[in-house]
């Protein structure tokens, strides 16, 4: 089952407009299609018709567990949602768990994402002059201290420095509808240009790339990264560091100016992708776009981009690069109201489960904080209110830890309905 936001029977004569059941049946359809195709994310033959959990069961869990010890999430998965099936341990869990490739975890999302008709046609999703725009980013991710983690993430002290347990998070999210469309946690030394390069590939074939905008700071500065993203038939917005290619630049004479970049061997020798590498060592230069925007401080700011000036001008660019801060927004929810860092694991297995599975829910608070403001203005609209009012976030994501687990896996048809109506009551 597949449903958008745009299936909402929204009525300017209907007081009664609410979210309907189906929206939430999405999520269940979701993880039950998802974990049919066990063979693709299971180790071995571990799940099978006679184990005790299912792979959906365990994405059932990890979904909505609420973070606070694994004893106390099975007990309340077990007492409330699956009391046909025979009481498991924590020790059964944290042994099964490490057959579940963490990869399973990002297809629930990706497939989420499928199943609301995340794509530019869909006008329920906003887009800036058409585009999608995409900020990318990587963020320092803090992991619990345990011999097996240093060792598997590649961090080891020196005799003089004992390094902090810290992992790297690289992710790619719409900042304009908040959704997180890819993340990776790689070492904490690993380069965060190799980390966006796979994360590029992972959403190729969730965006329109004609239609998006890749938004980077300016640890980005990479001729490889603005190859991959030409060749994706794609556009970007990067921030230029004041020392990166100060020859070209010495040419510049205005504001937004072309600018070529030449493809030199030095330059060259740090394209990694093999196939980039060849077409663009046959090449003399990259011909971009540079301009210069001025900032409410007085300071400028240079920005390199591949948009043409008469699809942006100066003043477009400069609103799509102050958007890239809705990333950082982004991450604050993460780590504060999903809790991306209360893990359950002393694996790196576990420690990636427990990541991935958090993209599936803070996607489904996202989608359903565009619902409820789609709802909201209805609302106010039939009031003749014409002031712009949002749903609560805080209250919204609060409503979403007591009442959704309830409303998706209840087995008991009126439960789920109770849940529902105070559900919809307390976010509007």
């Amino acid at each position: 089952m597949s449903f958008a936001i745009s299936d909402l029977d929204l009525d300017f004569n209907n007081v009664n407009n609410e979210l309907p059941c189906e929206l939430f049946d999405v999520i269940n359809d979701t993880i039950n299609e998802t974990s049919v195709v066990c063979p693709e994310y299971v180790i071995g033959n571990h799940f099978t018709s006679n184990s005790q959990m299912s792979l959906a069961d365990f994405g059932f869990f990890f979904t909505f567990r609420n973070g606070k010890t694994l004893q106390s999430d099975i007990e309340n998965y077990m007492s409330n949602f699956k009391m046909s099936i025979d009481p498991f341990s924590k020790q059964y869990l944290s042994k099964q768990r490490m057959f579940i490739k963490p990869e399973y975890f990002k297809s629930l999302n990706r497939n989420f994402l499928c199943n609301i008709d995340y794509s530019i046609h869909n006008p329920s999703f906003k887009t800036y002059k058409g585009f999608f725009l995409l900020g990318c980013d990587g963020s320092d991710e803090k992991l619990p201290d345990f011999p097996q983690i240093r060792e598997e993430f590649n961090i080891h002290n020196t005799p003089r420095y004992t390094k902090p347990c810290m992992g790297k998070f690289s992710s790619i999210q719409d900042v304009l509808n908040g959704f997180l469309l890819d993340g990776i946690l790689g070492n904490y030394k690993e380069g965060e240009l190799p980390l966006m390069q796979e994360n590029l590939s992972n959403v190729e074939n969730m965006i329109c790339p004609e239609k998006s905008i890749f938004i980077f700071d300016r640890n980005y500065n990479a001729m490889e990264l603005y190859a991959r993203i030409i060749e994706m038939n794609s556009y970007f917005v990067v921030r230029l560091k004041n020392e990166f290619y100060k020859k070209e630049r010495s040419k510049i004479t205005s504001n937004d100016s072309p600018i070529q970049l030449e493809l030199t061997s030095d330059r060259l020798k740090k394209f990694h992708n093999p196939d980039l590498k060849e077409k663009y060592s046959q090449m003399w230069t990259i011909d971009l776009r540079i301009v210069t925007i001025t900032l409410k401080n007085g300071k400028t700011e240079t920005l390199l981009t591949n948009l043409p000036q008469e699809i942006m001008t100066i003043d477009n660019l400069e609103y799509i690069y102050g958007k890239r801060w809705g990333i950082e927004t982004n991450y604050n929810t993460l780590k504060n109201r999903f809790y991306i860092e209360n893990y359950s694991s002393k694996k790196r297995i576990g420690i990636e489960q427990d990541l991935y599975s958090k993209f599936l829910i803070f996607n489904i608070f996202n989608y359903l904080k565009l619902a409820f403001n789609m709802l909201i203005l209805m609302d106010k609209y039939l009031q003749c209110i014409y002031e712009e009012y949002r749903v609560d976030q805080a209250n919204l994501i609060r409503n979403i830890n007591d009442h959704l687990p309830f409303i998706v896996l209840s087995p008991v048809a009126e439960l789920r309905k109770s849940k529902l109506n105070l559900f919809y009551k307390s976010c509007m």
